[in-house]
């Protein structure tokens, strides 16, 4: 069976697989398979949500009568005798104030205009046109290999990610989890931060650290803006200014064929803006991944290995047109994966504004196939299920199914009385509702005694904030629980 080979350094184990039978696990293989909420999904919400502070026209609290200035209208004859220096003061203060008004225009003007608060939301991604000359010399035709090199390099960083870890005794340590690469977006308008553009399994997880590092060995500390693991896209940013942004290009305008290069840190820093090239070899190609969810990614033959997630496939111009996220492994070549720019850029932006992508609904529940498992495929035969029959690998605890009768374990043979005859039924009815629908689960549960007990739960969608550092699963049944005995 093949294995999706995410492409960030893996770290690897043992585990058991969903009989109980112990084996080697990749936390490369699984492609882009977690769905959960993020730890830093709202970190940075309060600072760049839209619509927390409105803006207007200021009036004052206050209303100011005019007192009566002579005997007829309530005054008294004094105030006559007193109204040269009234006027001498008024012409005063008018003074005054045309001299501050004109203060205020000049140091208006001085510093840029009416409005000059800084906006410190981040960049959007900007996509550009590819050129239409295919001309190899002139400006804006096709670039060289090396052109395209030059180009692009300066853009590419490392991805180093560390996890905080404690041992026995309590005490912390820190221990290198991963490195993988990020492509240099852009700053945000103040000037003070660089963001950047990378996988989402490259810097998912709990209780880690981001280090950017550049070509020259320079590192920064960097922030996690946030990640998505639906789309496998994630986005950091270093305090940091100067650094050359790449140019991206436009990924519908790629066709079967095109050559392509590959440009990112396989096996780590240690090879740092390595360049490899191939072609097109499909585009929107469907990627399913175990939460069931399909992305459309180009597939292409430019070498990648771990190490290269996150960095960018470029075309002849040298625009990035793609995020190189996993490959095919075990045995297989040339047959690797990005995610196209047009569809990274929403999540990109939502990513900046909000840390997540904001109004998309999710069950809350990992799961895949169960013709992926042999006693789980055997029951499917035997008791007659639908062939896109679903097992449930865990449950998040911002799930609605996790107050329900659900369990890990369980299949999901049905949604809204429609038999899954076919896997994609579940996630194209997740991805066409709202936060909030409700959906009907006929659930088969498995005992020890080859018996199937089938009901109903209903669930209610939720928001999906791209992953789960936050969120605990539902362990208080075992994922891996072994119906058959061995």
């Amino acid at each position: 069976m093949n294995e999706w080979d995410k492409n960030s350094t893996p770290a690897s184990g043992e585990e058991n697989n969903a009989f109980g039978q112990s084996g080697n696990h990749d936390t490369g293989t699984s492609g882009f398979h977690v769905e959960n909420s993020s730890q830093y999904g709202d970190s940075y919400q309060g600072a760049y949500s839209s619509g927390g502070y409105q803006q207007g026209p200021y009036q004052s609290p206050y209303q100011y009568n005019q007192p009566p200035v002579d005997g007829k209208n309530g005054g008294n004859g004094k105030k006559k005798k007193k109204t040269g220096l009234i006027l001498l003061i008024i012409i005063l203060c008018i003074a005054l104030v045309a001299a501050g008004i004109g203060i205020a225009i000049g140091l208006t003007r001085e510093n840029g205009g009416e409005n000059n608060a800084v906006n410190e939301n981040g960049p959007t991604l900007d996509i550009q046109a590819t050129p239409d000359s295919q001309s190899t010399t002139g400006e804006g035709g096709e670039l060289s290999a090396e052109e395209v090199a030059a180009k692009v390099k300066p853009s590419i960083v490392g991805v180093i990610v560390s996890e905080q870890t404690q041992n026995l005794f309590g005490q912390s340590g820190q221990s290198e989890s991963g490195e993988g690469t990020g492509i240099v977006m852009g700053q945000d308008d103040s000037g003070e931060y660089t963001y950047i553009i990378t996988c989402a399994h490259v810097i998912s997880g709990n209780n880690i650290e981001v280090t950017v590092q550049l070509e020259d060995g320079t590192t920064y500390d960097a922030d996690i803006v946030g990640y998505d693991e639906r789309s496998d896209v994630g986005v950091l940013r270093i305090k940091a200014s100067g650094l050359q942004a790449a140019t991206f290009g436009d990924s519908s305008k790629l066709a079967v064929g095109q050559q392509v290069f590959a440009i990112g840190n396989p096996l780590g820093t240690e090879f740092f803006g390595t360049l490899t090239g191939g072609y097109v070899s499909a585009i929107d190609r469907p990627i399913s991944s175990e939460i069931g969810y399909q992305m459309k990614c180009i597939q292409h033959d430019a070498a990648i290995n771990p190490g290269n997630s996150g960095g960018a496939l470029v075309n002849m111009y040298g625009q990035v047109i793609g995020i190189n996220s996993s490959k095919i492994a075990e045995g297989y070549e040339g047959i690797g994966f990005a995610i196209p720019i047009n569809s990274a850029k929403e999540i990109v932006d939502e990513l900046i504004a909000n840390g997540y992508v904001s109004g998309r609904p999710k069950l809350g529940v990992t799961y895949y196939e169960a013709n992926q498992q042999s006693g789980y495929r055997m029951v499917v035969q035997l008791k007659d299920l639908p062939a896109g029959t679903l097992v449930i690998k865990s449950i998040s605890s911002d799930s609605a199914l996790a107050n329900t009768d659900a369990q890990p374990g369980d299949m999901i043979i049905a949604v809204n009385g429609q038999d899954l005859d076919d896997s994609n039924i579940l996630p194209e009815l997740i991805e066409e509702s709202e936060v909030g629908d409700t959906i009907t689960l006929t659930l088969c549960r498995i005992d020890n005694n080859y018996d199937t007990q089938e009901f109903d739960v209903k669930a209610t969608l939720v928001e999906d904030k791209g992953t789960s550092d936050e969120v605990a699963e539902n362990t208080t049944t075992n994922a891996y629980f072994n119906p058959f005995g061995f």
